[in-house]
């Protein structure tokens, strides 16, 4: 209620006041002391000191003063009530006032404030303990790294000690005394958690105010605080004051939020890593579990991508990813997450899907993105992707699934030619079944000796004789039948069986060359197809074993290893020293289905090799091909030309053979000589005039050397 004060003050009505017990006075917005009545000056203890014509600030004590002429200045611009307890200035100890005030207004304008002052040095001996302790928690807080505000709820004052508005980067004099100038300069996304924290601990004393926020300093530097509090309260159990204290966690926070980028974003690309993506996938099954919507799940693989970090270095490789998740970012929206999972792997999460075509469509355009060229190191760059799609809920509901449906669908795209997408299909599920149920059967195969190794005749061209042979291996399941090796070898690859199967096939092959040996030629030699897994470092060990056999058998130049093109392309040191070892023992390195790969010419003279294999697509239809016998002249002149023989696979007609003869072909291999035979039907062969009867199949021949062994 506002107040009006009349410009004639007249003398009589000071009288009357003069006579108010309670100390009155009248104050001009500046401060200076217009009246005073006698109880002013009891209540101020002050016989010889007139205030009138002087600031009221003079009859506080010196130590309170500041805070007075902050909160007066606060009051003053606001046009509200001045409330404040203060120490006098008399040499009265433990004195305690508290000074009332309102403002009267004329014509909008602040004239005078007109107040009371009253002694409240008896009224609670808490609120006198309380104020002491003020001075102690400033006293403490100079020196600490906490900050302490004491908070008068009743009058809404606050008190902040130094070190609280030096953690904000406020001088002491522009900080307010109310708890909104505390609030206000709360991050607008904390206020309202704040708050609620705040008002659960005012209503329930056994509710702990313990909340982390963020703060703007002085200069709007956005800051992280600890801030604790704990209420006092009446013989009600009403609050009636708060004190608590807040430390700078900024350092922290920030080493937290590292931690946690870290933990959930790909440290290369700055897209969210396989932790993210599952997380946001598990969010996204529950939503859509509640609103009914579909999703799509995106499983994309580089192709060939492992060919450009062999080729042009990890590095040139690093910054095509980086490229890649910028394209992928660029096609998806807004509302998808795209995340890489590892190596060239990525995946992408399509929100709110209305119908299949939105997905292909996208699929589409992602695959197009990939396939544009990449400019890295000044060089172009080609790769595609290879896309495996899985919808919620119609392929499953649980998350492991559509991960491993998606994966599943990529590797099938993969399969019929990549650089496309395929969808997830029920067919698709029972062959992933099968592969899994025939991977354990795998397991009980080894354990049980349902492998046979089977041996394919290799002819020399020169002689028509047959001095190698290839050992195939052959899996005769007793429910199955036989198994096809495109079947198991990659099963038994992928679970790591290969070791202990190919560590037996090497013994088998290794005795029987030996025993060929001594029989019919002792040059015979077998190869032994041994897979880039057992290349690994960590099954390194297992070479011993094979050099072992080799040695317990006192078999030299009668074994060869046929390795793949994408070995080559590994290029490590490892792998060149496990080939030397061999090498050392005399055994023979044969370069296995050439030309199919993707191995620069460069890598044939980085590896010692003996051998080099023309793989059978470039055999077949030799005869009508111009440029299939273009291609396997090419070959054949550069193998011999860095010293290597050239075996050529997939031979089967008469025409062929005559062809890479005339071509200078060393070897032919293939059903024309003859299909893979069990070792006792080899030795048959082997003893009979005529091996393979080689001579009754060439019909017509331009050779005119013998077969005879």
């Amino acid at each position: 209620m506002v107040r009006k004060l009349s410009k004639g003050f007249a003398f009589n009505t000071k009288a009357v006041l003069q006579h108010v017990p309670i100390g009155l006075f009248v104050a001009k917005p500046t401060g200076e002391c217009m009246f005073a009545n006698n109880a002013l000056y009891r209540v101020l203890n002050l016989t010889n000191t007139d205030i009138v014509g002087s600031s009221y600030i003079n009859t506080m004590h010196p130590d309170d003063r500041q805070k007075a002429i902050k909160h007066w200045y606060a009051c003053t611009a606001k046009g509200a009530n001045f409330q404040f307890t203060f120490r006098s200035a008399a040499k009265t100890k433990n004195k305690l006032l508290s000074i009332h005030a309102e403002p009267l207004i004329e014509n909008k304008v602040i004239t005078a404030y007109i107040g009371i002052v009253e002694d409240v040095t008896t009224i609670n001996e808490t609120e006198r303990k309380l104020y002491l302790s003020q001075q102690r928690y400033e006293l403490a807080a100079k020196g600490a790294s906490a900050g302490v505000w004491d908070w008068d709820i009743s009058n809404n004052e606050v008190f902040y000690s130094t070190k609280f508005t030096e953690l904000l980067g406020f001088d002491n004099l522009a900080f307010g005394c109310d708890f909104a100038s505390f609030t206000e300069q709360i991050h607008p996304d904390d206020i309202k958690q704040f708050k609620a924290s705040l008002e659960v601990h005012l209503a329930d004393p056994f509710d702990a105010f313990d909340i982390e926020v963020r703060m703007y300093s002085a200069k709007q530097h956005e800051l992280w605080f600890h801030i604790v509090g704990e209420a006092m309260r009446d013989e009600k159990g009403n609050p009636y004051r708060m004190v608590g204290s807040m430390s700078d966690i900024t350092e922290k926070k920030q080493s937290q939020q590292v931690i946690w980028h870290q933990a959930n974003f790909d440290a290369l690309t700055q897209l969210p890593n396989r932790n993210m993506f599952t997380d946001r996938l598990n969010q996204e099954i529950a939503k859509s579990k509640r609103s009914g919507d579909k999703f799509a799940l995106l499983f994309i693989d580089l192709d060939h991508f492992k060919e450009v970090n062999d080729t042009m270095g990890h590095n040139a490789g690093d910054l095509l990813l980086v490229e890649v998740s910028e394209r992928l970012k660029i096609i998806l929206r807004e509302t998808d997450t795209v995340a890489r999972i590892g190596g060239d792997e990525f995946t992408a999460l399509l929100c709110n899907i209305h119908n299949l075509a939105d997905v292909e469509n996208i699929a589409s355009k992602l695959i197009q993105a990939i396939e544009m060229p990449f400019y890295i190191n000044n060089e172009s760059i080609f790769i595609s992707a290879s896309i495996g799609i899985t919808l919620f809920p119609d392929h499953s509901e649980k998350m492991e699934e559509l991960l491993r449906f998606a994966d599943q669908a990529m590797y099938l795209s993969k399969e019929e030619g990549r650089k496309q997408y395929r969808h997830f299909n029920k067919t698709l599920q029972e062959k992933t079944e099968k592969a899994h149920l025939l991977t354990q059967e795998l397991r009980l195969a080894v354990i049980n000796q349902q492998f046979e190794v089977l041996y394919q005749p290799i002819l020399s061209i020169s002689d028509l004789k047959i001095h190698k042979a290839e050992a195939l291996l052959r899996w005769h399941h007793p429910e199955l039948g036989m198994v096809s090796p495109a079947d198991f070898i990659p099963l038994a690859e992928t679970s790591g069986m290969i070791i202990d199967i190919g560590n037996w096939v090497f013994q088998q092959a290794a005795e029987q060359v030996k025993k060929w040996q001594s029989s019919y030629d002792q040059h015979f030699q077998i190869s032994v197809n041994r897979s880039p897994a057992q290349f690994q470092s960590s099954v390194s060990k297992h070479d011993v074993i094979w050099l072992n056999t080799l040695l317990q058998l006192s078999l030299k130049h009668g074994i060869c290893i046929e390795i793949t093109e994408g070995l080559l392309l590994d290029d490590n040191e490892e792998i060149k020293e496990t080939l030397k070892k061999f090498r050392s023992a005399g055994v023979a390195i044969s370069l296995d289905d050439f030309g199919t790969g993707y191995a620069a010419l460069s890598y044939l003279t980085k590896f010692e090799l003996d051998y080099l294999k023309i793989d059978r697509a470039f055999v077949m239809n030799l005869e009508s091909s111009a440029q299939n016998q273009a291609l396997c002249e090419a070959i054949i002149v550069m193998a011999h030309k860095l010293g290597l023989k050239v075996i050529a696979e997939g031979v089967e007609t008469q025409e062929q053979l005559f062809i890479l003869e005339a071509a200078g072909c060393d070897y032919a291999q293939g059903y024309f000589v003859s299909k893979p035979i069990s070792h006792l039907l080899f030795e048959r062969e082997l003893a009979s005039q005529d091996p393979f009867a080689v001579q009754q199949k060439l019909k017509q021949t331009s050779f005119k050397k013998t077969s005879a062994i």
